[in-house]
C-alpha cells in the first residue's frame, strides 16, 4: 500500500487553486491615467494606455468572475486581503509596469513618426 502524504506546501498565493485580484494595479492606475488625462499632453496618446490597462482589466475580471475567484456580491474576493495583497505586488504590479512599458514604447515610436513626417512637410 502506498504511503498517504501531506499536500506540499508553497509560496503561492492561491484560492482553490487559482489566484485573483492581480487585476486591481492595473486598474488603480487605469482610474488615476483617466482622472488625470486633460493634464497630459495629447502627444502622449494617455487614451491609448487607458484602453490598454482598462481593457485589459475587464478581460481579467470576467475570466476571474467565470471561474468564481471573484463574486459579483459583498466581499467580491474569495479570498482575504492576506492573499490578495502579495498577489496584488508579486503578479499585478509587474503586469502593470508591462503595460506601461508598451504604452511608452508605442508612444515613442508614434512620436518619432510623427516629427520625421513634419521635417518631410516642411522640405
Amino acid at each position: 500500500m502506498g504511503r498517504l502524504t501531506s499536500p506540499k506546501k508553497t509560496n503561492k498565493i492561491t484560492i482553490g487553486g487559482k489566484k485573483m485580484a492581480c487585476f486591481i494595479a492595473p486598474l488603480s492606475l487605469g482610474i488615476i491615467t483617466t482622472a488625470l488625462r486633460k493634464k497630459i499632453p495629447a502627444e502622449y496618446n494617455i487614451n491609448w494606455l487607458n484602453i490598454m490597462l482598462l481593457g485589459g482589466v475587464l478581460m481579467l475580471a470576467v475570466e476571474h468572475v467565470a471561474h468564481q475567484e471573484i463574486l459579483l456580491y459583498p466581499p467580491f474576493f474569495t479570498a482575504g486581503i492576506h492573499e490578495i495583497l502579495p498577489e496584488i505586488v508579486a503578479v499585478g504590479v509587474p503586469m502593470t509596469i508591462a503595460i506601461v512599458a508598451i504604452w511608452g514604447v508605442i508612444t515613442a515610436i508614434s512620436l518619432r513618426a510623427t516629427a520625421k513626417a513634419k521635417n518631410i512637410l516642411k522640405q
